[in-house]
């Protein structure tokens, strides 16, 4: 009996660390600039939607060091809530958080 009770408690922990990151403002507030788009998936989850876009920078860009200018936007939306990540060269640039569905 005493087995049986252990296993359900492995059982337990185990399942305890596979689960998903839940979107909430508490969550969402531990994100920082200039971190990396795995680092926020880890605090976040898996986005519901990403997209990217690059713009080429032309030779003004070039004398900057800026020959392709590209990002991606990465989307967490529930039916409460609404998160959006720009990421700019793979960090954090901006945010936004919106519950006004």
């Amino acid at each position: 009996m005493l087995a049986y009770f252990r296993n359900i408690l492995i059982l337990v922990i185990l399942l305890g660390g596979c689960a998903t990151p839940r979107l909430d403002y508490t969550s969402f507030a531990k994100v920082e600039k200039g971190m990396t788009e795995q680092e926020v998936i880890k605090i976040l989850g898996e986005p519901t939607k990403v997209t990217g876009g690059s713009v080429d920078a032309g030779t003004i860009g070039t004398l900057f060091g800026l020959d392709n200018l590209s990002g991606t936007t990465m989307s967490w939306i529930t039916n409460e809530v609404k998160a959006n990540i720009l990421f700019f060269k793979g960090k954090v640039k901006t945010k936004s958080y919106s519950n006004q569905f």
